[in-house]
């Protein structure tokens, strides 16, 4: 018998091109809702990001929604809350995180109900921080998932099949495989359910691993459904089993985290990398635009520019200008448009603003404008010529 444990994530960039986005509902969403649905055995834990919740609803997939909800109703799921726009939490401070998770909160209650009870969370891309979970376990929550690199700095290391605790903090944690949760998971999960040793494997991936990145034409994800040997537990059943927990201070690190990485204090170098030149030109938008719409908060609009520095933080922002190659997909991570997209959202949080000085506007569109300037002389030098 294999316990396999299961964590999806399920999101898209609030600036996602409506037509990307259909496809991935087409292709993912509405692929998940049907086995939730048409199993009694699903028990997945799943991470809905409130950005994704507000795109259904805007392009009006009520069926998905209403799938998600019926799902979590019959205890077939159980939801985690994460922040709200997929922002890389350790690169923020921590008025901006709780924020993200506040309004996270918010959100999955208006589409769950109001008595939603939110145990687990997420962090984006598994990025960790010591002082992100101080802020995660201050507002209440009492486990996080992370990638096992985070343990102890390593990977392919053994006994991470079971729950661990921060030390001095309380907080609850529970590691991914990364080699597995790597793969398709539910066609490795049904090759070695049939291995002589009972075991417990705990798998952490995006949802639009179904359907979207993998087709699964040999329909490996129903043909699991249907093996007798595989028991599925959601994250917070598992956790119970356990009493006294070894206590640890994981490191900074996040699940695309290299050993390299770590040893060099890029822990996040897809989303901040000191030598990625483009990338520190987008934090400096992004800090500056944060700082000049709180110092506005009386402003008449002061609420659109904050919905859009939210918007405008979301980690796609920032994926997108890395340029390295995914561990994952093995394809250089690079998409102009998706970083256009993001620092026009920082630059028009400062043009929303009625009563600003002209200086920070100006300063605003100058650093909007390099980071443009960036972007396309780069592409057509560097990734264009590379396709």
């Amino acid at each position: 018998m294999i316990t396999w444990i299961n964590f999806l994530h399920l999101y898209q960039p609030p600036h996602q091109n409506g037509f990307v986005f259909g496809k991935i509902v087409d292709e993912s969403y509405r692929r998940i809702v049907r086995i939730l649905n048409l199993d009694d055995d699903v028990n997945f834990t799943m991470n809905v990001s409130g950005s994704l919740l507000e795109q259904l609803d805007f392009y009006q997939k009520n069926d998905v929604i209403n799938g998600l909800k019926k799902a979590y109703n019959d205890g077939k799921i159980e939801l985690v809350s994460s922040a709200m726009y997929h922002p890389i939490l350790p690169l923020l401070d921590r008025n901006e995180v709780k924020r993200q998770i506040n309004l996270n909160n918010e959100i999955l209650k208006k589409y769950f109900g109001a008595d939603l009870k939110l145990k687990g969370f997420y962090m984006p891309e598994m990025c960790y921080s010591r002082e992100v979970a101080e802020v995660v376990k201050e507002v209440g929550f009492q486990w996080i998932i992370l990638d096992e690199i985070s343990k102890n700095g390593k990977l392919g290391q053994g006994d991470i099949e079971k729950v661990f605790e921060i030390e001095n903090l309380g907080l609850k944690i529970v590691f991914r495989n990364r080699k597995i949760s790597d793969s398709f998971v539910p066609q490795k999960i049904n090759e070695i359910s049939g291995d002589q040793e009972d075991r417990v494997v705990i798998t952490a991936t995006d949802g639009e691993l179904y359907g979207h990145h993998h087709w699964d034409l040999e329909r490996h994800l129903e043909e699991n459904f249907a093996n007798r040997n595989i028991k599925r537990l959601k994250i917070s059943d598992y956790i119970e089993q356990f009493k006294d927990l070894e206590k640890i201070d994981p490191v900074d690190s996040c699940w695309e985290s290299s050993v390299e990485d770590l040893k060099n204090n890029i822990p996040y170098s897809f989303w901040y990398d000191p030598q990625n030149k483009l990338q520190k030109m987008l934090w400096d938008l992004a800090l500056f635009s944060i700082n000049t719409v709180e110092e506005n908060q009386k402003d008449k609009g002061y609420e659109i520019a904050r919905s859009l520095v939210d918007r405008g933080l979301t980690s796609c922002t920032f994926w997108s200008a890395s340029g390295k190659r995914s561990f994952i997909w093995q394809d250089v991570i690079w998409n102009p448009d998706m970083i256009e997209s993001g620092a026009l959202n920082l630059v028009r949080a400062i043009r929303s603003l009625e009563k600003l000085d002209t200086k920070k506007r100006i300063k605003a569109e100058k650093m909007f404008l390099n980071i443009i300037e960036n972007i396309w002389s780069s592409h057509w030098k560097k990734h264009y010529q590379n396709q």
